[in-house]
């Protein structure tokens, strides 16, 4: 998957040289957590993210010199730069990465020299969900292998002896050594018989969960 299909091409910026009160009131208009600082051009030049303007606004309470402040401080003084970004055909896995080695919560996507999207925690969330296949009525099956080839073929086939289809799939490194954790959404609520087929195989079933 792609950054391209799950980024928000509409978003919301602002520019260096408004202030921190106009780019508060964005955030709270749009009800958004970053706003990317732009130019005259479209070029990403910065970002600013609500820690940002909490730490110049950290009352709730405004006094009337508060605001003063907040209007007179540009969005150029608090602003982070240079700005970690996305290309919209990079892989989400690796703007996951990105966002969770730098603990940030979001990245623009530029293309060239432009901002063409922003991708947030919350779509790589939505992602997650998808691929987890949370929302599909089923069985959510985990199962501990072998760390070798063809052990995910076989779990496959045992599951599909009972003509029982998988909506979703991934595979991640086992707690123990040597070893793959397996977790398959199966689309049936009758999963005894294939845990019992696939743990004749050799295999630990770790986690039959039920979602209607």
């Amino acid at each position: 998957m792609l950054v391209e299909e799950i980024m928000k091409r509409e978003v919301i910026t602002i520019s260096r040289h408004e202030t921190v009160h106009e780019a508060l009131g964005k955030t709270k208009e749009y009800r958004i957590r970053h706003l990317p600082v732009v130019d005259e051009q479209g070029r990403l030049v910065g970002i600013v993210s609500d820690r940002d303007l909490r730490d110049v606004s950290p009352s709730t309470l405004l006094q009337p010199g508060d605001i003063d402040i907040l209007k007179a401080t540009k969005v150029e003084e608090i602003m982070k730069y240079p700005v970690l970004t996305a290309h919209p055909l990079d892989g989400v896995d690796e703007a996951a990465r990105i966002m969770y080695e730098y603990r940030i919560g979001c990245l623009p996507v530029v293309k060239g020299d432009k901002l063409v999207g922003i991708i947030t925690e919350t779509d790589l969330l939505r992602v997650l969900v998808e691929w987890v296949g949370t929302l599909e009525p089923g069985t959510m099956l985990e199962i501990e292998v072998p760390d070798r080839p063809g052990a995910l073929a076989e779990v496959a086939t045992a599951v599909k002896k009972h003509g029982v289809n998988m909506c979703s799939l991934l595979m991640r490194c086992g707690h123990r050594p040597n070893t793959r954790l397996i977790t398959a959404k199966l689309q049936t609520m009758q999963v005894a018989q294939i845990i019992e087929d696939i743990e004749a195989l050799g295999f630990r079933g770790l986690a039959p969960c039920r979602r209607g």
